[in-house]
């Protein structure tokens, strides 16, 4: 063709290259022809382009940049693309770079292993697909600097984020995942997914600085699966901190008590503070008696506002009982129970801290507590101290007696004691004139004189005074009971007097009245007229309707004399 240059057939040429693919010393006769047809055919878009594959199959690649510097019409895109199926890497890196592809450009520089480039070239060509090609090259040969910087690139894209993490971790680079990921957090388009897998990331590969990236990042995760991943990794702590911050406190109620290792005691008060479900308190309770006794008195303090004090106290009583009595450890939390007496008068509290009075030998504090928090079974509690040792507990055994309105009991604790005072205000208090005369017979009987006037004191209102007389004479105790009679003549001559003041009184009113009427009589000019008759009846009117009100209604008035 050459000789007889005659360029007509130079497609056809063109079509065997492609199909058959000449060697390197075909493909010299090729270049030659392809040049002499190019300038005798007008449409030169497929021979420059042949030329340009032709030149770079023999490796003349500085003539393939002189070729392409020249004015030509080759479609280099083209001929970078069977380059690069062919391998002719450098070709293609020429042809990409004068085209300015930079997205092949990089597919072409990391093949031949230009990283660095690569990803100058990804970053003038800022597509995924070429971010994606070039971080995936880098992983591959462990240049993960540079890898990093692709990686940032796609994680930001919630669609790409999940390749970047299978493709590091399914090459073991689990550490240089979480560096990636720990950067990526910075970024302005930083978004819910990049701060959940890292958190995820984290409680796999560093599980010591997992409770630290919480505390920084929650509020930008999605809290439940990253509490799962947690409960996954066994990271009980933090699983318990994120609870707290999802408002999920029975939840971490729970965990800190199925994982002991999560406990934390600041945290499982304000966890016990919030939590809904009432059981879980008490299964609080029985937890740190199990597990931290010696801080239980916080944590009762701290739910006395909603836990039912009787059936803490149930539990309190009913805990180790083989070990501490019948009572369990409920006198080792004595605080708590003051605690709860304060805010309110419960029967049951009363009772147990009553009770762990009764241990102490605290009468004081017995007499105090029964005083101000009545609410409780006084009479049980009577029956159960008046045959205590102590002599001060029978006291208060007859004071509850007294209380509760029997004083026949009370009298009968106070007279085995000889506490005749208790016993005289008790016979006082009831006002029952058998039990009053009762103890006076007593008194008599055993030549207490001192303790008969005291009763005839104690119980003047109702003490008949024939009664006393009778007695004072039995017994020839006069002079015990003067002091009664003395106070008995002076009331009954008070009252006299005041019966004679009260009759002056009413003979004045009397005379007063009269005397007004007769004034009136003497003053009225009617009489002159009508006669003393007629104002007679009048008066007499008068005295009748001043006798219904309380005015004396019979006077003898003297002019009707």
């Amino acid at each position: 063709l050459l000789t007889a240059k005659d360029p007509g057939p130079y497609d056809k040429v063109i079509m065997a290259c492609k199909d058959f693919e000449p060697d390197a010393e075909s493909y010299d006769a090729v270049i030659k022809f392809l040049r002499f047809a190019r300038t005798k055919v007008k449409d030169t878009v497929l021979v420059d382009t042949e030329i340009v594959i032709g030149l770079a199959r023999c490796g003349r690649l500085a003539e393939v940049e002189e070729f392409i510097s020249l004015p030509n019409n080759a479609d280099l895109d083209e001929a970078g693309d069977r380059c690069l199926a062919l391998e002719l890497f450098p070709a293609a890196k020429l042809l990409f770079s004068a085209t300015n592809d930079y997205g092949r450009l990089a597919a072409v520089l990391v093949k031949l292993r230009d990283f660095a480039a690569a990803v100058e070239s990804a970053r003038k060509a800022d597509r995924i697909p070429t971010w994606r090609i070039v971080c995936h090259a880098c992983v591959e040969e462990k240049e993960f600097r540079l890898a990093q910087i692709c990686a940032l690139h796609l994680v930001i894209d919630a669609n790409e984020l999940q390749d970047v993490l299978e493709h590091y971790q399914d090459r073991g680079y689990f550490q240089e995942l979480v560096d990636v990921m720990d950067t990526s957090l910075s970024l302005e388009r930083a978004h819910q997914a990049m701060f959940t897998e890292t958190g995820i990331l984290y409680t796999k590969y560093r599980a010591e600085r997992t409770m630290d990236f919480c505390k920084m990042w929650w509020q930008r995760c999605a809290v439940p699966k990253l509490i799962r991943a947690c409960e996954v990794a066994a990271c009980w702590e933090e699983k318990v901190f994120l609870h707290l911050q999802y408002k999920e406190a029975d939840h971490a109620l729970v965990a800190m008590m199925a994982h002991p290792l999560a406990w934390n005691h600041a945290m499982f008060l304000e966890a016990i503070v919030r939590c809904s479900n009432m059981e879980n308190l008490y299964r609080a309770v029985k937890f740190y008696l199990d597990e931290h006794a010696d801080q239980l008195v916080d944590l009762l303090v701290t739910v006395s506002a909603k836990a039912d004090a009787a059936r803490v106290s149930a539990l309190l009583r009913a805990a180790y009982t083989s070990e501490f009595g019948a009572h369990g450890v409920l006198p080792l939390y004595k605080a708590y129970l003051q605690k709860v007496q304060q805010r309110g008068d419960v029967a049951e509290v009363n009772e147990a801290y009553n009770e762990i009075l009764l241990l102490e030998n605290n009468v004081e504090s017995l007499r105090q507590s029964i005083d101000n928090y009545p609410t409780f079974d006084q009479l049980r509690l009577a029956r159960k101290l008046e045959h205590a040792q102590g002599i001060e507990y029978r006291r208060l055994a007859a004071s509850l007696f007294r209380l509760n309105k029997k004083y026949e009991q009370a009298v009968e604790v106070s007279k085995r004691d000889k506490l005749w005072r208790d016993a005289i205000e008790s016979a006082s208090a009831s006002k029952d004139p058998e039990l009053v005369d009762f103890l006076s017979r007593y008194f008599l009987d055993n030549e207490l004189r001192e303790g008969f006037t005291a009763m005839l004191l104690a119980c003047y209102e109702f003490f008949r005074p024939a009664l006393a007389l009778e007695y004072s004479w039995t017994y020839g105790v006069m002079d015990f009971s003067m002091p009664f009679f003395v106070q008995t003549m002076e009331e009954i001559g008070n009252r006299v007097m005041g019966l004679e003041e009260e009759s002056r009184e009413r003979a004045q009113a009397v005379d007063d009245f009269r005397k007004g009427l007769q004034d009136e009589v003497n003053d009225d000019p009617s009489v002159l007229l009508h006669g003393v008759q007629d104002h007679a009846a009048a008066a007499a009117f008068a005295l009748t309707g001043a006798g219904a009100s309380g005015a004396p209604t019979q006077l003898a008035l003297g002019w009707q004399k």
